[in-house]
């Protein structure tokens, strides 16, 4: 029987109204009485209206916690999504940076630990944020999203960890029949992963200030686009007196529930990092003659023994064989762009050699692939190139030996959404939006995508 691991994770948002920090503070309450470490995703602006009320106790209570980042303002325009459709992948990253990391300095200071995960606000993702997320040290993505899918399954994608499209997403809704289906929610989830042969996770969500509003701060003030000045925000609509605390003690009895079952264990986004198993130590050569002749005109990740690789891993791999250097798996981010290779003749081994020798373009601190190599004076696109890198391993060719280059396709953009339309997707958009350039993007980084192993 697997164990099943459940991760529990509140973003922590709300700077309008104020009876959400009493809320916060009873959930983390709540968790220390019964030991229960949870996830608090804080917002740049949550954490500074709380060193401005100067809520100490809150702050000195979510020490027990992990603390995870959910960027600077959350709901104000233009949004993560809104304001990085317009960029590329590079400049885009630069721009993440310096729009949010302030939020993320802050959230650092007054709690005093660093950010071990990142979710986005509701809906706005983006693929830009990766690398910067990877720069700023933070190692796992945390959410609910469905723009890059992996048989629903945890994945790496952009060189984080990647627990957003899992079958073991729940929670217990704040109702009052509540706790009966969730308890019966959690057992279904619960029998079907347990069952399984290797490590599973349930992992369920909510916000602070669920237990003390009756509907979403920026439901009220950043609706369809609506952008309220400070000095106008109102607050969410309050509970009930006595709700707040009777759906506190709902959401304890049912953490008591899901703890008696023996396997079931409470960790944090960092446990779950550790726990993945991917081999990351050099391979042989022999190794990287086997992933060559396996691979033909499809540029897909590949799961080769304890070995999970991305796309760019397995071009980084060719690469370095082919060059003598060792075989260590390295992450490179996808191109800028999609681009056609030139019709060419066959073209000598040496002049690829050449090609793949040259500088990679730069994105933050780490390798891009070019939109393309210049073989012999033709343009070649990445999977074309990594295609025939395979053919030129597989067949041991020399130098000298003339090879066509292989026209490809990269496999992986298949585990990428292609709907564009995303202000259906959550209320604080502007209802028309869509982000085509986003989805282009999203498609050019499964580069880096292939499963976690556990």
């Amino acid at each position: 029987m697997a164990n099943v691991h459940v991760m529990l994770w509140f973003d922590t948002e709300d700077y309008i109204t104020k009876e959400s920090e009493d809320a916060l503070l009873a959930v983390v309450q709540m968790l220390n009485k019964r030991g229960v470490k949870g996830i608090f995703k804080i917002v740049g602006e949550k954490a500074r209206k709380l060193e401005r009320n100067n809520r100490l106790d809150i702050i000195e209570q979510l020490a027990q916690h992990e603390i995870g980042y959910h960027t600077d303002w959350h709901s104000v325009h233009p949004t993560v999504s809104e304001y990085l459709e317009h960029f590329g992948f590079a400049d885009g990253a630069e721009e993440f940076d310096l729009r949010e990391r302030a939020g993320l300095a802050d959230v650092t200071r007054i709690t005093g630990q660093t950010s071990k995960c990142y979710g986005q606000a509701g809906y706005s993702w983006a693929p830009q944020t990766f690398p910067v997320l990877r720069k700023w040290g933070i190692p796992v993505y945390l959410d609910v999203h469905d723009q890059i899918t992996l048989d629903h399954n945890p994945f790496w994608y952009g060189g984080l960890l990647n627990l957003t499209d899992m079958p073991g997403i729940m929670r217990m809704e704040l109702k009052a029949d509540g706790l009966e289906e969730g308890m019966a929610l959690f057992d279904r989830l619960y029998d079907e992963l347990s069952i399984q042969d290797q490590e599973s996770f349930i992992s369920i969500y909510y916000h602070p200030c669920e237990f003390a509003c009756t509907g979403f701060w920026d439901g009220v003030n950043y609706n369809q686009g609506h952008n309220t000045p400070p000095d106008q925000w109102q607050p969410a609509p309050l509970r009930q007196a006595g709700e707040m605390e009777r759906y506190i003690e709902m959401l304890g009895a049912f953490i008591d529930y899901t703890r008696t079952k023996s396997n079931v264990n409470y960790i944090t986004s960092a446990v779950a990092l550790e726990m993945e198993k991917s081999n990351r130590n050099p391979l042989h050569p022999s190794d990287v003659r086997a992933i060559a002749a396996g691979l033909s005109d499809e540029l897909n990740y590949t799961v080769y023994r304890d070995y999970s690789l991305s796309a760019s891993e397995i071009h980084a791999l060719f690469c370095r064989y082919l060059l003598g250097q060792e075989l260590i798996p390295e992450l490179i981010y996808g191109p800028e762009n999609e681009t056609q290779s030139d019709p060419s003749e066959a073209v000598r081994v040496a002049d690829i050699k050449k090609a793949i020798s040259e500088e990679y373009p730069r994105l933050l601190a780490y390798k891009q692939l070019p939109d393309y190599f210049t073989v012999a004076g033709y343009r070649i696109n990445p999977v074309d190139l990594t295609c025939t890198l395979a053919s030129i391993i597989a067949n041991d060719y020399r130098d000298e030996d003339r090879i066509a280059i292989v026209s490809g396709v990269l496999k992986s953009k298949e585990h990428a959404r292609t709907d564009e339309n995303w202000g259906p997707q959550w209320s604080p958009f502007p209802p028309d939006l869509k982000v085509p350039n986003l989805i282009r993007l999203a498609q050019l980084q499964t580069w880096t995508l292939k499963p976690a192993l556990f």
